[in-house]
């Protein structure tokens, strides 16, 4: 996307990002965007749209307390999902449309590009595919607090086999609402870079907006490696790894 090289950008960014890609959606098919929302696609009762997005990638930038000074000329989105229909509707919006509004500022598109499958040389290997990550994990469970079970998020330095077990379930019920099935078998051994984790580098407060609320929380932005079933890790690279994909968390590219 193009711009003047002086535009400013909230720092929390992805609740525009996540509007502006229901915008193109219903520019296509406006039936397919509304259905979307409500999840028709999953066989789950859990909500799952199937597609993440990352951070706004800016080459150049200065950050201030509260938004992103663009000094480049050009800034990028990468948008990803298992769900071909999901990627035609958008590109066709993004075509029709030839802008990205973010908010109250625009962008001109420029480009669009279907990137390369880095992933597919794995698929007939068990070697470890190492991951960077293009937007922030989030990971929760419940714990009892004050008697009460609440909603906890896990954070680097929580026990990894416990975060890697749950974000291999949350990949497991999010393949069989997609595909109506269960994978063959459920191979999955994930490891977190330990030396950025000794970095401090790995922990982030994410924002999520709901509604009217901004809801701080706990997410993990660290370069991970699996192996295992490679369907169940080519899900997670399609559709995002961890909770709230749709919200702009848990893309990855390959390294």
């Amino acid at each position: 996307m193009e711009t003047s090289g002086n535009r400013t950008v909230p720092i929390n960014s992805n609740h525009f990002i996540s509007a502006a890609i229901y915008d193109y959606l219903s520019e296509s098919d406006i039936e397919f965007s509304t259905k979307l929302h409500f999840g028709y696609h999953t066989l789950s009762k859990k909500d799952f749209k199937f597609f993440t997005f990352s951070r706004l990638e800016i080459p150049r930038k200065i950050i201030n307390d509260s938004e992103i000074k663009i000094l480049s000329k050009e800034i990028y989105l990468y948008i990803s999902s298992p769900w071909n229909e999901f990627i035609q509707n958008f590109i066709n919006g993004m075509l029709n449309l030839g802008v990205f509004r973010l908010g109250n500022k625009t962008f001109d598109i420029t480009k669009i590009e279907t990137l390369k499958n880095d992933i597919k040389r794995y698929e007939n290997t068990n070697d470890y595919i190492y991951f960077k990550c293009l937007s922030p994990l989030v990971i929760t469970t419940k714990k009892e607090y004050q008697g009460e079970l609440k909603k906890y998020y896990y954070k680097p330095d929580d026990d990894h086999s416990e975060i890697a077990d749950k974000i291999k379930n949350n990949l497991i019920n999010k393949y069989e609402a997609f595909y109506g099935k269960k994978p063959e078998n459920h191979d999955f051994n994930m490891e977190f870079n330990k030396d950025y984790l000794l970095s401090g580098k790995a922990k982030v407060l994410s924002h999520y907006i709901k509604g009217d609320e901004d809801i701080k929380i706990p997410s993990i932005l660290c370069p991970f490696k699996i192996k295992g079933n490679y369907d169940i890790i080519f899900f997670g690279y399609e559709c995002g790894f961890g909770e709230l994909n749709s919200a702009g968390f848990g893309m990855v590219e390959v390294i």
